[in-house]
This record gives structure tokens, C-alpha cells and sequence, in this order.
């Protein structure tokens, strides 16, 4: 996590930091499933301060533990780089259908130069660093995996 926090995903970071401390959602019977003794001894103490259970459409919070919290991470990681191929080739695809130029320009050239980007060599490192990013992260799946038996 600190290493997205230092490079440019600075903003991913924070949003999967938050997600991961305010833990997730479950109804009463997933939680009954999950935490079974906790789940109990929860029971037993709303009970004794005569609050009501949880109802049918209520749902609790509770903390991803740690495998889950990694999994989330690594599941957004992973739609990141997907969808910043996916949307890259989709433009692609789109200008080259259409006989369009491959080059997109951006601002106004009459303000000021504008900046551009080259949509073969954008979708082609797009590509790549998707395939950089599926393999790190099945790596690290392995590398758990290892680390777990």
C-alpha cells in the first residue's frame, strides 16, 4: 500500500485504504456463518442491554481480514490496468475503424501547444503494463500461497 501512496496512485491508495479500514457489510445470517462464537457472544450482550438483533434486512459492519484485504487490492489493481487497456484499445479500434488520425491532441492550439498521444503506442503500453500487472499479481498469489502451507 505505501508503495502506491508514493508513486501515482496516490489516490487509489487512499480509496482502498478506506474501504479496507471501514471493513464490509453482511447481513445476519452471513455474519452468523462467519463469526459464529463472536456472532454468539454478540448476541448475548445486545441482549443483555435489550437492544434488538439484527433484523432480517439489517446488515452489520465487520473488518476484511487481512487475505481479504489483499484480495480487494489486488482485484482493483487488476480492473485498473484492465480498463486502462480496455479503454485505450476501444479508441483504437474506434479511430481505425473510422480511418480517423491515430495521434489525439489535447488544448487549444491557439492558447497554447498542445499535448498529445499516439493511440498505437498508448493501447501497446497499456498492453503491456497489463500483462506487467497480471503477472505480478499472480505472483503474489503464489507467492501467499507458499507463504500459507
Amino acid at each position: 500500500m505505501e508503495q502506491l501512496k508514493e508513486g501515482k496512485l496516490g489516490d487509489l491508495a487512499s480509496q482502498l485504504d478506506q474501504e479496507v479500514r471501514q471493513g464490509r457489510a453482511v447481513s445476519e445470517e452471513k455474519l452468523k456463518q462467519e463469526q459464529g462464537s463472536q456472532y454468539a457472544a454478540r448476541a448475548s450482550r445486545l441482549a443483555e442491554t435489550k437492544l434488538q438483533r439484527l433484523g432480517e434486512s439489517d446488515v452489520a459492519v465487520i473488518p476484511y481480514t487481512g487475505d481479504e484485504s489483499i484480495e480487494l487490492i489486488r482485484e482493483a489493481l487488476l480492473t485498473l490496468a484492465e480498463t486502462m487497456y480496455a479503454s485505450r484499445k476501444a479508441a483504437l479500434d474506434t479511430a481505425v475503424a473510422h480511418e480517423m488520425n491515430l495521434t489525439i491532441e489535447f488544448g487549444d492550439p491557439e492558447l497554447e501547444t498542445p499535448s498529445s498521444i499516439e493511440l498505437e503506442e498508448e493501447t501497446e503500453r497499456a498492453r503491456v503494463a497489463l500483462e506487467l500487472v497480471r503477472e505480478l499479481l499472480s505472483e503474489g498469489i503464489d507467492t501467499l500461497a507458499e507463504v500459507n502451507r
